[in-house]
């Protein structure tokens, strides 16, 4: 073999190491005690109580659905009508 082949086994070595071992490293340094899911549990309150909200008033609350998509679907009865151009 070439010496410039063999010259390239212990740098592919050193390149496989670098790949698993700085990922490794890095977990190893700064482990994950437990997730943080205190947004999460932030964004689902006040979805609830937006729901509750429009209940009390007495307006159907579409739960899941962007403001949008709510507008949208309020809208969605009009295009089942029949228009000048289907006729």
């Amino acid at each position: 073999m070439n010496a410039l082949v063999l010259a390239n086994f212990p740098l592919a070595i050193l390149v496989m190491l670098a790949i698993v071992g700085i990922p490794l490293w890095m977990t190893f340094k700064r482990p994950e005690t437990a997730p943080d899911y205190s947004e999460a549990r932030a964004y689902l309150g006040a979805k609830a109580s937006r729901v509750r909200v429009l209940a009390a008033v007495g307006e159907p609350a579409r739960v899941g659905l962007t403001p949008a998509c709510q507008h949208a679907a309020t809208h969605s009865s009009r295009a089942a009508q029949p228009t000048r151009a289907a006729a």
